[in-house]
């Protein structure tokens, strides 16, 4: 007779587990299915009308001296953004912060907040020029990196770099690349 109990017990057990089992997997399909319809639901959504916008309508607070719709013309043009693009695009604050991380007078982007359906607000910080350096078409501002700031940077009231400075290495944007310049420029740099 004690067999007979060690086999029901057994056979119950093995009931429980199978039941057990298929529970969670029950379980685990019915969360697949979600995400499933919820990734499907969200495709459908991307290419509509109603959650597009318009790059010209990003929020954001233009640096000292130019308007919103110039500063946005020219970050849009140096990113080679879209003109219009989807609020609901797959890292589309990761995207457009590439885009405005590229304009010379961006220092960092602290953020991009979407709010759907058609809202982008991007919070930016910018190059402040500490320094004006002296080319022969005229003077060029620095910031406290030692970057050298787009031609509408204003120098009035900036010391002016004493001395031969090098040519710059490049665009507005990048360092000066003249190692004296640069030092200077982080001297009088905000600390």
């Amino acid at each position: 007779m004690a067999k007979k109990k060690t086999s029901t017990s057994e056979a119950g057990a093995r009931v429980w587990v199978i039941q057990g089992l298929l529970l969670v997997l029950a379980a685990a399909g019915v969360v697949a299915g979600v995400v499933f319809l919820g990734q499907w639901g969200l495709e459908q959504l991307r290419g509509r009308e109603r959650y597009a916008l318009r790059f010209a309508d990003i929020e954001c607070v233009p640096p000292a001296g130019m308007s919103r719709a110039e500063f946005l013309d020219e970050v849009q043009y140096e990113s080679r953004f879209p003109d219009r693009f989807g609020v609901l695009d797959e890292d589309i604050s990761g995207k457009l912060s590439a885009a405005f991380a590229k304009h010379p007078w961006v220092e960092k982007v602290e953020g991009v907040l979407v709010t759907p359906p058609r809202q982008v607000e991007v919070k930016l910080v910018y190059r402040r020029p500490v320094l004006a350096v002296k080319l022969p078409e005229g003077l060029v501002a620095v910031d406290g990196q030692g970057v050298r700031l787009p031609k509408n940077a204003g120098t009035s009231g900036l010391p002016v770099f004493e001395g031969d400075a090098a040519p710059p290495q490049g665009p507005a944007g990048v360092k000066w690349g003249d190692p004296q310049v640069e030092a200077r420029a982080r001297q009088l740099g905000p600390r």
